[in-house]
């Protein structure tokens, strides 16, 4: 074989070459994509399965400890240790408050009273009644808030027209 006829099969394996290692390269980076979508998609259905297990149970104990922390407002009670320990215990498995705005949220809160403040905007929040609280994405309690407004304050028995609802809720009653 003549040098011409070498340099031109080494130039053709080198193509077939190239060829196979960017096919390869191609085919490396789809396989790395499928497992990344895997990797989302298995933490997505974790993290809604712990929501749909401990949603429930968190509302409930999150129950608790308002109960508790209405008998002992004011005291240094060991009731209220209790209450601590356990907003300590579900913060560990993923409960964590809402996050804190200066403006009314209605998506994480709700509002049970509204106050005319001089000075205040609508909507600024005034006093939160009672924290609200997420697991993952999840809204497990909404954050009851008092909000400024440019109307007169909502009378006590009053039906408000806006999404404020009364302090006692059906599911604190009892």
């Amino acid at each position: 074989m003549s040098s011409d006829g070498h340099v031109a099969a080494l130039k053709d394996e080198v193509a077939q070459l190239r060829d196979l290692f960017q096919r390869r390269l191609f085919e490396d980076k789809a396989k790395n994509r499928l497992y990344e979508e895997l990797y989302e998609q298995l933490a997505i259905a974790r993290g809604g399965l712990t929501e749909q297990l401990l949603g429930p149970l968190f509302r409930e104990l999150l129950l608790v400890v308002d109960r508790v922390d209405r008998l002992t407002e004011g005291e240094g009670d060991v009731l209220r240790s209790v209450s601590d320990e356990l907003l300590e215990l579900m913060e560990r498995r993923g409960l964590r408050p809402t996050p804190m705005t200066e403006t009314f949220d209605p998506v994480i809160q709700e509002a049970v009273r509204s106050e005319a403040v001089a000075g205040k905007a609508p909507g600024t929040i005034l006093e939160v009644v009672r924290p609200g609280y997420m697991l993952g994405t999840q809204l497990l309690r909404a954050e009851r808030v008092v909000v400024a407004t440019g109307a007169e304050p909502t009378p006590p028995g009053a039906v408000p027209a806006s999404p404020v609802r009364d302090e006692v809720d059906a599911e604190e009653v009892g």
